[in-house]
């Protein structure tokens, strides 16, 4: 979110239009409907723990509130198999998943050539 303010949590994002600003993590509706936010103040040791990365201790935070029947997208950024599994037994969870990402499996990014006609 842009912000020109004066505030100390403002980050330097090099990659976005818009480079000053403050980390804003939302779960919002199909709509644009804001059902949680939680702002990013820099690194948090309380919620990473061994077993939870920080990111999905961001995703399982904002999620708290929704009811099994919502479906959750998510990032890449944000995706894991630990994640999924926490989340399998309280809503239905999918999103973009990179092959290289610790957990995954081995042949998970193995491209197939197919032959023309094949499935």
């Amino acid at each position: 979110m842009l912000f020109k303010g004066g505030v100390i949590f403002k980050w330097y994002i090099q990659k976005k239009h818009k480079q000053f600003g403050i980390k804003l993590y939302k779960l919002c509706d199909f709509k644009g409907y804001t059902y949680n936010m939680n702002m990013y103040l820099g690194k948090d040791g309380k919620c990473a723990t061994p077993s939870m990365t920080a990111t999905h201790a961001t995703v399982t935070e904002l999620a708290a509130r929704i009811e099994h029947r919502h479906k959750l997208y998510v990032d890449s950024f944000f995706s894991s198999t630990a994640l999924y599994d926490d989340l399998y037994t309280k809503t239905n969870c999918c999103g973009t998943v990179r092959p290289n990402k610790k957990d995954m499996l081995k042949n998970f990014g193995h491209k197939v050539k197919l032959k023309r006609g094949e499935d």
